[in-house]
């Protein structure tokens, strides 16, 4: 019954931006049956609508598309091509996935994981790397030493390693500390 005011400089919701935002959040008793959804389907409805709320406050003309993939769950974006669902580098996709997965472990742990893109960022992103890895790879067998990619997350990281996983002349690993970690390429001894 009793709320309690909770004040919170953060800066997360700077992405949309550059001022820090202040939030004012209140505890409540939540019914029991509303707290969790009874199937994977329903929390995934909800899952949805509470995105298509986030999505249109950003772009009213904005849409949300969404389609089964592997063992994932893909919610694309459909939007006027501006790129602001996008981010610098993905980061806003990155942050909307990661509050909708949030979410989604709270409500159906069992639902599948939630990828969220826009306009064929994730594919192009991943092709991008892809030909990276190619190019690396030929300069690495030319050169006959290492080489280096630059710094990328976990994520990047690991489409460079397995693109290269096959080919057999070449190694590779990480190395460095958090987010300058690269990936070094070499040719096998």
């Amino acid at each position: 019954d009793k709320t309690v005011p909770l004040y919170s400089r953060i800066s997360f919701l700077s992405i949309f931006s550059s001022r820090k935002a202040k939030i004012r959040a209140a505890l409540k008793k939540a019914p029991q049956q509303a707290a969790r959804c009874g199937s994977a389907h329903e929390a995934l409805d909800t899952l949805k609508t509470l995105f298509d709320r986030i999505v249109r406050h950003i772009d009213p003309a904005a849409r949300i598309e969404t389609a089964s993939s592997h063992d994932e769950v893909v919610f694309n974006i459909i939007g006027d091509g501006s790129g602001i669902f996008i981010g610098k580098k993905g980061q806003t996709l990155d942050a909307l996935q990661y509050l909708l997965n949030k979410i989604r472990a709270r409500q159906a742990a069992d639902m599948p994981h939630i990828l969220v893109d826009s306009e064929g960022y994730r594919s192009r992103h991943v092709e991008n790397l892809e030909g990276l890895a190619m190019r690396l790879s030929k300069k690495a067998k030319t050169k006959g030493g290492t080489v280096t990619t630059p710094p990328l997350n976990a994520a990047d990281r690991r489409i460079i390693h397995m693109a290269l996983k096959q080919d057999t002349e070449l190694t590779t690993w990480s190395k460095g500390d958090g987010i300058m970690r690269k990936v070094i390429i070499a040719p096998r001894q």
